[in-house]
């Protein structure tokens, strides 16, 4: 029988939760279901693949109400929403926490929230006792699963709760390989790359100072836009290296800078899975990491990981890793594929 899923998500921006809401709506639809997208915030920066509809939802027009109010409001406006433009659903994936505010309050049936991140890391310093208690009253209302076995046992270990399964995050392979083909970077010279988000959660300052002491010849080049840009342009204006640090700003495609890269590499305090690793991974480029709180640990072998905030550390494997004149080629597990992935979200409706 065919079944309709609905993922909810804030934009349709650059992010890993995006590509992953594409991604396994493209994959249900090729799985011969029915996928819609529905949106919050009217922004969309990613491709949206063919046969994957979309509905946007002006959530902006809540934001007037008071906040203890408005997930009531919003949930029963969403719930009209897409019985009206989509019908009744089979199963709602909610992603992100200002979806998941609203979606806690949501009767529609068979709602479940999607945990991109370990929680513990991503409120860290103010996860209060208030704090914790309203995160509980999102996540405790609704079946959870996480993107990484990572965090999911973050999250059972802070909410002290069963209620949350893992489902690894589905990468698509032909679409990945050939968005990679589209361009050719103009970069001169051999480079590493990271690919993501310029916040704190990243650690750019560890990655730039990493790279200054590590002194190779290759280039930088730091694909991404967000609140820290400036603040590590700076950085890299104060150590002297602007002539090899390459700020290449925001891509909706970054696949090529990816493939033609040497290696990727990532330095964040923390991640729920490293979508951009298994990319790498995709397109037969290395990858070098923090060994953060999950993900990372999960896809990569030991000898790929570093400490995380460690620059020494950092500094010291990207130093061997650009003289590694070859390494192994990885092949993805099963179950980071999209019709594996598919298959456990689709067993959800059962």
């Amino acid at each position: 029988m065919k079944k309709k899923v609905v993922l909810a998500i804030f934009t349709l921006q650059g992010n890993g939760a995006e590509r992953f809401a594409l991604t396994l709506a493209k994959g249900i639809n090729d799985a011969g279901h029915e996928a819609h997208i529905v949106y919050f915030k009217d922004i969309i920066d990613l491709p949206i693949p063919d046969g994957v509809r979309t509905h946007f939802f002006n959530y902006q027009k809540f934001r007037a109400i008071p906040k203890f109010m408005r997930p009531g409001f919003a949930a029963k406006a969403f719930d009209r929403f897409v019985r009206k433009h989509i019908g009744e659903p089979d199963l709602v994936l909610s992603n992100l926490f200002p979806v998941d505010f609203i979606l806690s309050r949501s009767t529609l049936s068979n709602v479940h929230m999607v945990i991109h991140n370990t929680t513990s890391q991503e409120y860290a310093g103010r996860l209060d006792g208030k704090m914790l208690e309203q995160l509980k009253n999102v996540y405790l209302s609704k079946p959870c699963i996480g993107v990484s076995q990572g965090v999911t046992d973050d999250f059972k270990a802070l909410f002290n709760t069963d209620n949350i399964r893992t489902i690894y995050n589905p990468i698509d392979i032909e679409s990945i390989q050939l968005a990679a083909n589209e361009y050719i970077p103009d970069i001169d010279g051999p480079y590493i790359v990271n690919v993501g988000k310029f916040k704190a959660q990243k650690r750019h300052d560890v990655l730039v100072r990493a790279y200054a002491k590590a002194n190779i010849n290759e280039k930088l080049v730091l694909v991404g836009t967000g609140e820290l840009l400036e603040q590590t342009k700076q950085l890299v204006k104060e150590l002297d290296i602007e002539n090899k640090v390459i700020f290449a700003g925001f891509k909706k495609n970054p696949y090529p800078y990816m493939k033609h890269a040497k290696f990727m590499v990532l330095s964040s305090d923390f991640e729920g899975l490293g979508l951009v690793i298994l990319e790498s991974i995709t397109l037969g480029t290395p990858v070098i990491s923090t060994d953060c709180p999950s993900g990372p640990g999960e896809i990569l072998a030991s000898d790929c990981l570093v400490a995380v905030g460690n620059v020494d550390a950092l500094a010291a494997k990207i130093s061997v890793t650009v003289q590694c004149s070859s390494q192994d080629r990885l092949c993805l597990h099963q179950q980071f594929l999209p019709a594996y992935a598919v298959q456990r979200y689709l067993d959800l409706t059962a």
